[in-house]
């Protein structure tokens, strides 16, 4: 018989924390906290499958909890669970606490269950990940296709594509970008919002349900919380990273996402899962989208 699936919950409020017990201990091992400190101190001491963590917290906030609780077991699947529309909590929760899933206070219980459960499945196939890779697959060279026009844009990834040997790809509109993604094996993607006139996003949602191994890299002005949460739990992004460019962030997040893909490259298993967007017209375009990967893919194979 298979240990349960351990699942930490951290909020201020103790109402709060014996509803989600109370809504969830028949199917986890349901561990609440009302201080992020201890929750640290158990994530160090043992073994938690994932994580949900208020953002507004007197002690610390959630998106610095889910930083440091990444460090200490980086394999916890984390989802931040909030009330508040602030975009810099989303930006940082997904930055540095590479959150798995953002989720809203009220929450509505069946979309929790539903989040809680991709999450649990998720976790428990994970594997250790680095102490099995072999070294020449952690320096092997990537292929890194951008979709944006901007010269600062492509000066960042251009030098970091030299730097590593990685190889860059481009596109200039969305045609060319299928045409890229099916032809190529990719591992990063690098896009603004808008690439020639067209929305970008679905075609990230498209990714996250085709490609679950490519990580995507948002580099955009836009100031949109709500949007920036539906990429993440829709788009499953790797990072943000706001316009005009800031050269040491930018640097810092290609590195990461460089890494994670080396690593994700010789694992069996990635834990990710995109959510299927819940606008109808949404649903529609990745929907079309994803019949285009598939026919261009045939086409291309035969």
């Amino acid at each position: 018989m298979s240990a349960p699936v351990r699942i930490l919950f951290v909020d201020d409020e103790e109402r709060i924390l014996r509803s989600l017990a109370m809504q969830f201990r028949r199917h986890y091992e349901v561990l609440t906290e009302s201080d992020p400190l201890r929750a640290l101190q158990r994530l160090s001491e043992e073994h938690i499958h994932v994580l949900v963590s208020d953002q507004r917290m007197p002690q610390m906030s959630g998106a610095q909890l889910l930083a440091e609780a990444r460090e200490i077991a980086p394999n916890t699947l984390r989802i931040l669970l909030t009330g508040y529309s602030d975009l810099d909590a989303a930006v940082d929760a997904l930055n540095n606490g590479g959150i798995f899933r953002y989720l809203t206070k009220p929450w509505d219980p069946q979309e929790m269950a539903f989040t809680l459960r991709q999450a649990a499945e998720l976790a428990v196939r994970q594997v250790q990940p680095l102490q099995s890779v072999a070294s020449e697959k952690l320096s092997a060279p990537l292929s890194v296709l951008l979709l944006d026009d901007e010269p600062d844009t492509l000066g960042v990834v251009g030098e970091f594509c030299v730097a590593g040997g990685h190889r860059l790809l481009r596109a200039r509109n969305l045609a060319e970008a299928m045409l890229q993604l099916n032809n190529e094996s990719v591992d990063i993607l690098v896009s603004d919002l808008k690439l020639a006139g067209d929305d970008t996003a679905p075609l990230l949602k498209t990714l996250a349900q085709a490609h679950p191994r490519l990580l995507s890299l948002v580099v955009t002005p836009f100031q949109d919380t709500q949007a920036l949460l539906r990429l993440v739990n829709e788009a499953q992004i790797f990072r943000y990273l706001p316009k005009p460019v800031r050269r040491g962030l930018f640097e810092k997040g290609l590195k990461a996402a460089a890494e994670q893909a080396l690593i994700w490259r010789a694992q069996p298993v990635v834990s990710r899962l995109a959510e299927v967007p819940r606008d109808e017209r949404e649903q529609e375009k990745v929907g079309s989208l994803l019949g285009m990967l598939g026919r261009l893919r045939e086409r291309l194979i035969a």
